[in-house]
C-alpha cells in the first residue's frame, strides 16, 4: 500500500510566476535555391509562333528562358544520366562519391540541387514478405486516346473594380465564359475546358485571326439576383498548341522525364467540369446542391456538414483518377437573429440539463447582454459572409468585422449631424428598428461605417473559412457523423462519380478529349506484416546480470495478438507477471488539484492508480501533499505550482475540471522550461470518485505516460527480431514543422522539431525545438546542421563515445512539391554536420517522408479479410505497387487498427538510401517503429520518431502561446525555448 498520508493545503492567495531570462544566440541558416531547366515537348508540340513551347504557365511567354524548380530527374543516387545531361548544363555533374560527401566538398550555399532522388521504384521494386491479400484502392484506371493533342489558351478577364480578381469571382467568371461561348460559336468549339481563372483548353484551335482574340459579355453579379449588371470583357491568346497528352503521361511512367506535372493539370480542369458546373468547388473538393436530402447534416452552434466527394488525376504505374469522400463543416444560412439565438445557446448535458436557447425577439431585444454575449458571437461570425437587407428592399454581402452596440446607442456622423444608427434608419428608410437592444454588426471595409442592425441581416450558407476552428463540441458531432465504415465509404465514393455524370460516360467534355474512366474501383493485391515481438521484463523469472552479483528481472518477448495493432501488457505468457522495460517509480510527487475534488475523491483515484500499478509491478506511493488553487485565477494557479516546485517533486499532476487552454499552457511552460518539473494533466472525468472508481483502462494509459516522462521506457523491439539495421549503433531521427495559424502567422513562428533516438533499441529520445522565422510560412528546416550535430554528439556520448553508423531519418509535414528541396537542403546539412564532428565521418543515410494528407484508402475485397467492428484492412497491410510513384520507392502503410471510420495509411517516399537497404527492410523497420509508441499500447499511424516530433513541435507551440498569453513574448525568452530542456519525454 501507499506509505504517506494525504496532507491538504489551503488555498493560497493571489501571486505572480516567477520567470528567470536566459540568453542564447542560436544559428541560422537558410539558403534560396533555383534551377535553369528545360522541358522536352511531345508530338510536335508549338506555340502561337511556331516555335517549341517551354512551359505551360500562363504568366510566362513560350519563347522566355525560365527559372523553375524540378520536382523530378532522370536519375538514381549517382550523377544525372546522360538523356538530361544535354538539359540540365547549369548542373555540375558529380559521381557517387562526390555525392555522398556533398557536405564536405561543397560550399554551404552552392547546392543547385545535385542531389535527386534516387529510381528504386516500379516493377521489381516491391516486397515480396507477408501474407497476400485482395484489397480495392479509391483509385480509378484513366485512358487516355493516343494521338489527341490539346491547345491551351490564356484568358485575361478585366472587370469593371480597381480590386484585382478573386478566387471568389470563380462561379461569375464560369458563368461569363458559358455565355461569351454560346454567343460567339463561330470563334470558340462545342466543349472548353475552363478553369474559372485563366487557363482553358481545347481539342481545336479557335476561329480567329491575329495573335489575340477580345470579347465581351454582360451578366448579374449573382446568380440568384439579377439586378446588378457587370460588364467584363475576355482577352483570350494562344499559350502552347499540340499538346500530346498521353505521350508525355506515359513518358513520365517509363521514367524518361522529369515530370508531367502540366499535362496532369489539363487532365484534372477536362474531367472536373461537369463536377464544378454542379456543384460548390473548394479546390479539388466538390459538394452538390446542399437543398438535395442527405447531402448535409446540422451540427450545434448554427454549423452543419456538406457531405462531397475530392477528385484529383494521380500518375502511379498507370494513369488513375483518385477518388474520396469529402466532408466540409459549413454555417447554416438563416435569419441572422435566429443564427445568433444558435450560436449562444448553452449545450445541454444529458437527460436532466437540456440546452438553453436565448430568446433574442422579446422587449426589444433586452436580452441581449454584451458583457455575456458579445465576445463569443463575434469570435464565432468574425469572417463570415452576411447578407444585408435594406429596408428598400436591395442586398449588398459583406464580411463581418466585429460586434458593435446597439442602434440605439451606437452614434456616427452623417452629413455633419451627429446622429445613432436608430435615428438614421427612420430618417433615411422611414423604417423603424423593432430590436433597437440588439446589436449592430460592421460590414464590410473597416475604414467605412457600415455599420448594420441584425434585424438586417440574415447569414449566408457558406463553408467554413480555413482560419476559423469549430468549437469542441461541434467538432466531436462533426467527427461522429462523418466517420463511416469502410464498406459505407467506398458506396459514396462509387455513388458520387455516378450521380455527377454515371462515372464520366455522360460527360461530354472527357468524351471530347478523349478521356475514360473505369467505373470501378483497381482490385491490387496487397500484403499484410507480421507484427512483431515486443519485449518486457518478467517478474515472475529472474536472471543474473553480467557483474555476476545481482539478479534482475528477465527480458522475455511478448507476441501481438493477430490481427495486431494492439495489446494487453498485463495478458503475457501463462504464469508470467509482466513490467516495463525501466520502471521508474512514482514516488515523490504532490498534486495540483484546479476540480474543488474531495479528499475522498483523490485519495480513491490514489488507491486506483496504486492498484493498476501494482498490477504491473510499478510503484505508486501517496503523494506529498495536495495544494487546491481556483482554476479562474491564474495567478493563484501560478503561485500553488510554484509551492509544489519548492519542494522538488519529480512529478506534479494536475486535476481539472476540463480542457483550459490558458491554464494548460502556463502550467506546461513553467514546468517544463521554468522549474524543470513533468507534469501531468487529469481531467476531473478521467478522475471517477470514491463511488465511481476511473476505469483500469484510463489508469493503465496514464502510468504509461508517466513512467515514460520520469525516464523510464515502457516497451521496446525484443532483440528476435529486431531489424538488421538496428543491430549495429544507428540513429534514427524524426522531424516535423508546425505551424501558426493564419491569423497569427506574422506574429507567431513556425516551429520545427527534430528527435534522434539514444539507445540501441530506438526507445529513448532527445528533442530540439528550432523557432524558424515569422512572417513566412517556412517548411525547410533551417538550422539542421546544427540540430544534427547536437544529437549526434549527444549519441556519442550516451555510448561511449561511439558514433552512429547510420542515419535513419524520418520526415513529417513535406509535399511532394518540396522533395528536392527538403533533400538538398536538408540532407546536406546532415551531411555537413557528420563532417564537422569528424572529416571523414561519412555515415550511409536514408530519408524517408511520411505523408498523411493524401486521399488514398484502401479496402478490403474479402470481408473475411477485415479487422474489427468496421471491417477495415488489418494493421500491417502495405501496398507498393500500382498506386504508388513510377520510378521512385514509395508506398503505402496501414500499421494501426482503425477504431472509427475508415483507416487512413501513411504514404512513404524514399527521398536518399545510400545505406541500400531492400524494399521489405525499409517497409518492415517502419512498421515495426510504429509499436515502439510509449503513450498506449497500440501501434500508431507514424513511426514513432515521426510522432515524438509531431508531440515535441506541438509542445513547443504551447511553451510559446503561453508567453504571448503572458506578454512575455521576447527575443530572450523565446531562445530559451529552443535551449535543450533537460526533462526526458516531456512531450509525451
Amino acid at each position: 500500500m501507499p506509505r504517506k498520508k494525504v496532507n491538504e493545503i489551503n488555498r493560497l492567495e493571489d501571486g505572480k510566476p516567477l520567470c528567470d531570462i536566459y540568453e542564447q544566440n542560436v544559428e541560422q541558416e537558410l539558403e534560396s535555391l533555383t534551377l535553369k531547366i528545360e522541358r522536352p515537348t511531345f508530338g510536335g508540340e508549338t506555340d502561337s509562333s511556331g516555335t517549341s513551347s517551354l512551359s505551360p504557365a500562363s504568366e510566362i511567354s513560350d519563347n522566355s528562358s525560365v527559372l523553375t524548380l524540378p520536382s523530378r530527374r532522370s536519375s538514381g543516387n549517382s550523377d544525372l544520366s546522360s538523356s538530361d545531361s544535354s538539359r540540365e548544363s547549369d548542373c555540375r555533374k558529380i559521381s557517387n562519391r562526390q555525392t555522398s560527401m556533398l557536405g564536405a566538398t561543397l560550399e554551404p550555399g552552392f547546392y543547385n540541387y545535385e542531389l535527386t532522388i534516387p529510381k528504386k521504384g516500379g516493377p521489381g521494386s516491391q516486397g515480396k514478405l507477408g501474407k497476400t491479400i485482395l484489397i480495392f484502392a479509391n483509385h480509378f484506371p484513366l485512358k487516355i486516346r493516343s494521338g489527341s493533342v490539346v491547345n491551351h489558351y490564356d484568358v485575361d478577364i478585366k472587370t469593371p473594380w480597381k480590386r484585382e480578381n478573386r478566387k471568389s469571382d470563380e462561379p461569375m467568371f464560369r458563368r461569363a465564359f458559358r455565355k461569351l461561348c454560346m454567343e460567339n460559336a463561330n470563334v470558340f468549339p462545342k466543349m472548353c475546358a475552363f478553369d474559372g481563372v485563366k487557363n482553358f483548353y481545347t481539342t481545336r484551335r479557335l476561329g480567329y485571326n491575329g495573335k489575340k482574340w477580345s470579347g465581351k459579355v454582360v451578366i448579374p453579379e449573382f446568380a440568384l439576383d439579377k439586378t446588378k449588371l457587370v460588364d467584363l470583357t475576355f482577352e483570350i491568346q494562344l499559350a502552347r498548341s499540340n499538346i500530346d497528352i498521353a505521350g508525355a503521361v506515359n513518358a513520365f511512367i517509363a521514367g524518361s522525364i522529369i515530370d508531367a506535372i502540366a499535362e496532369t493539370q489539363i487532365l484534372n480542369i477536362v474531367l472536373s467540369q461537369v463536377a464544378r458546373e454542379k456543384c460548390v468547388s473548394i479546390g479539388r473538393n466538390y459538394f452538390p446542391e446542399q437543398s438535395l436530402e442527405g447531402k448535409s447534416v446540422d451540427l450545434p452552434g448554427g454549423k452543419s456538414v456538406w457531405f462531397g466527394f475530392f477528385q484529383s488525376v494521380s500518375l502511379g504505374w498507370k494513369p488513375m483518377v483518385n477518388v474520396d469522400v469529402a466532408n466540409k463543416p459549413a454555417v447554416k444560412g438563416c435569419d441572422f437573429i435566429s443564427y445568433m439565438e444558435e450560436v449562444l445557446t448553452i449545450p445541454g448535458r444529458k437527460r436532466d440539463f437540456p440546452p438553453e436557447r436565448p430568446n433574442f425577439r422579446t422587449n426589444g431585444g433586452r436580452n441581449w447582454t454584451p458583457e455575456f454575449h458579445k465576445y463569443k458571437l463575434e469570435r464565432d461570425i468574425k469572417g463570415l459572409k452576411i447578407r444585408y437587407l435594406r429596408p428598400d428592399e436591395q442586398k449588398r454581402e459583406w464580411r463581418c468585422n466585429r460586434v458593435l452596440d446597439s442602434p440605439r446607442n451606437l452614434r456616427f456622423e452623417h452629413e455633419g449631424v451627429n446622429m445613432s444608427v436608430e435615428d438614421y434608419f427612420l430618417l433615411a428608410y422611414k423604417y423603424k428598428l423593432k430590436y433597437p437592444h440588439l446589436p449592430c454588426i460592421h460590414l464590410g471595409s473597416l475604414q467605412k461605417t457600415f455599420y448594420i442592425p441584425v434585424e438586417l441581416c440574415e447569414m449566408k450558407t457558406q463553408a467554413f473559412p480555413h482560419s476559423k476552428k469549430l468549437g469542441d463540441d461541434e467538432t466531436a458531432q462533426m467527427i461522429r457523423k462523418t466517420a463511416v465504415t469502410p464498406k459505407e465509404r467506398k458506396e459514396r465514393i462509387e455513388n458520387s462519380l455516378r450521380n455527377i455524370s454515371n462515372t464520366f460516360k455522360n460527360d461530354e467534355y472527357a468524351k471530347e478529349f478523349g478521356l475514360s474512366v473505369e467505373g470501378v474501383m483497381s482490385q491490387i493485391q496487397a500484403r499484410v506484416y507480421d507484427p512483431p515481438h515486443l519485449a518486457y521484463k518478467d517478474l515472475t523469472r529472474m536472471e543474473q546480470l553480467p557483474n555476476g552479483h545481482k539478479l534482475s528481472p528477465a527480458i522475455i518477448p511478448f507476441k501481438i495478438p493477430q490481427p495486431g495493432g494492439k495489446w494487453d501488457m498485463s495478458k503475457g505468457p501463462k504464469g508470467s507477471k509482466l513490467s516495463f522495460i525501466d520502471n521508474r517509480h512514482l514516488k515523490n510527487w504532490a498534486i495540483l488539484d484546479l476540480a474543488n475534488l474531495s479528499r475522498e475523491d483523490i485519495n480513491a483515484f490514489v488507491e486506483a492508480l496504486y492498484a493498476e500499478g501494482d498490477k504491473i509491478g510499478y510503484q505508486v506511493e501517496y503523494q506529498s501533499e495536495v495544494v487546491k488553487a481556483n482554476m479562474n485565477s491564474m495567478n493563484q494557479v501560478y503561485q500553488a505550482f510554484q509551492t509544489l516546485c519548492s519542494k522538488k517533486p519529480d512529478m506534479i499532476l494536475v486535476f481539472t475540471r476540463g480542457k483550459n487552454a490558458t491554464v494548460y499552457n502556463g502550467l506546461k511552460y513553467e514546468g517544463d522550461i521554468v522549474q524543470k518539473i513533468s507534469t501531468q494533466f487529469v481531467q476531473q472525468k478521467n478522475i471517477g470518485s470514491k463511488r465511481f472508481a476511473a476505469k483500469p483502462a484510463t489508469l493503465h494509459n496514464i502510468l504509461l505516460k508517466i513512467n515514460s516522462k520520469l525516464g523510464g521506457t515502457n516497451q521496446m523491439l525484443h532483440t528476435s527480431n529486431t531489424p538488421s539495421i538496428l543491430q549495429r549503433p544507428v540513429i534514427i531521427m524524426g522531424a516535423d514543422v508546425t505551424h501558426p495559424a493564419s491569423d497569427f502567422k506574422n506574429s507567431k513562428p513556425s516551429i520545427a522539431a527534430i528527435v534522434g533516438s539514444m539507445d540501441a533499441k530506438a526507445s529513448q529520445y532527445l528533442c530540439e525545438i528550432r523557432l524558424q522565422n515569422t512572417g513566412q510560412v517556412e517548411e525547410m528546416i533551417s538550422s539542421m546542421e546544427e540540430v544534427t550535430k547536437k544529437l549526434l554528439l549527444q549519441f556519442s556520448n550516451r555510448n561511449m563515445g561511439r558514433k552512429p553508423e547510420k542515419i535513419i531519418f524520418y520526415r513529417d509535414g513535406v509535399s511532394e512539391g518540396q522533395f528536392l528541396i527538403v533533400l538538398n537542403q536538408e540532407l546536406a546539412a546532415i551531411r555537413r554536420a557528420c563532417v564537422s564532428l569528424e572529416e571523414h565521418y561519412n555515415p550511409p543515410i536514408t530519408y524517408i517522408v511520411a505523408q498523411k494528407r493524401h486521399k488514398t484508402r484502401l479496402f478490403p475485397v474479402n470481408p473475411k479479410d477485415g479487422v474489427g467492428r468496421n471491417q477495415n484492412v488489418p494493421p500491417g497491410t502495405v501496398v507498393d505497387h500500382t498506386i504508388t510513384h513510377p520510378t521512385e520507392f514509395s508506398f503505402f502503410l496501414a500499421s494501426h487498427e482503425g477504431i472509427q471510420g475508415t483507416t487512413k495509411p501513411t504514404s512513404y517516399h524514399l527521398l536518399w538510401d545510400d545505406a541500400d537497404m531492400k524494399s521489405d527492410d525499409i517497409i518492415k523497420m517502419t512498421y515495426y517503429l510504429c509499436h515502439t509508441y510509449a503513450r498506449c499500447e497500440r501501434s500508431v499511424s507514424y513511426p514513432a520518431p515521426t510522432y515524438y516530433a509531431h508531440l515535441a513541435a506541438f509542445r513547443a507551440r504551447v511553451h510559446h502561446d503561453a508567453l504571448v498569453d503572458t506578454n512575455r513574448d521576447t527575443k530572450d525568452n523565446r531562445a530559451r525555448l529552443e535551449e535543450e530542456i533537460s526533462l526526458a519525454n516531456y512531450f509525451m
